[in-house]
């Protein structure tokens, strides 16, 4: 999936057969706590690599998550999912495929690890949703973005903020070295338009 299909939180469509298809859509920064129940055990167990092969394992032993996820995050019911489940294995694998690739940032990021109780200090949401509104983000926003979208924001804002550094020691090390002259002529250069 592009930047594009996570920054407007697109659904992707999987044929059931010729009259119908099931919607997959990606769950929201919100809804976290609700999709995580499901998801965690299967991103746990499929350990952020997957193939077709490994889902038949990894569904079978976490069968009530996979349909409740798929319950969760598509067009299905709970009894549709596990019918299709019980009667097509194959094409609710190719769903339920579909769905972790929809919902890829979440099943194949990497675990943190937390040490100490001042690493569980620094990886909290409100830490998280913090420096995102620092960067101009607004906290309903936030809640609303898809979590794929919630993680490129944060990449983003992570780079941006190395690069306002950088810039800042940049700036300090040349005015720290230069004369009058030489640090007026750098000014005068960066308040060009």
């Amino acid at each position: 999936m592009n930047d594009f299909f996570l920054a407007e939180n697109r659904t992707y469509s999987v044929e059931l057969d010729e009259d119908s298809s099931v919607e997959l859509r990606q769950f929201l920064v919100g809804e976290i706590d609700k999709i995580e129940v499901f998801a965690y055990p299967i991103r746990k167990a499929l350990k952020k690599d997957w193939v077709t092969e490994d889902l038949h394992v990894v569904i079978d032993n976490n069968q009530i998550a996979a349909v409740m996820l798929l319950k969760s995050l598509s067009t299905l019911t709970f009894e549709a999912a596990s019918k299709i489940k019980d009667v097509a294995p194959d094409k609710f694998i190719e769903i339920f495929e579909m769905l972790l690739i929809v919902n890829k940032a979440y099943f194949e990021q990497d675990e943190v690890k937390k040490d100490n109780k001042k690493s569980d200090e620094q990886f909290s949401w409100f830490n998280s949703f913090q420096f995102l509104i620092s960067k101009g983000h607004r906290h309903q926003d936030i809640l609303n973005y898809s979590f794929g979208t919630f993680m490129e924001y944060l990449k983003a804002a992570q780079r941006n903020e190395r690069n306002s550094l950088l810039s800042y020691g940049a700036t300090i090390r040349f005015a720290y070295h230069a004369d009058n002259k030489g640090y007026a002529s750098y000014t005068k250069e960066m308040n060009k338009e």
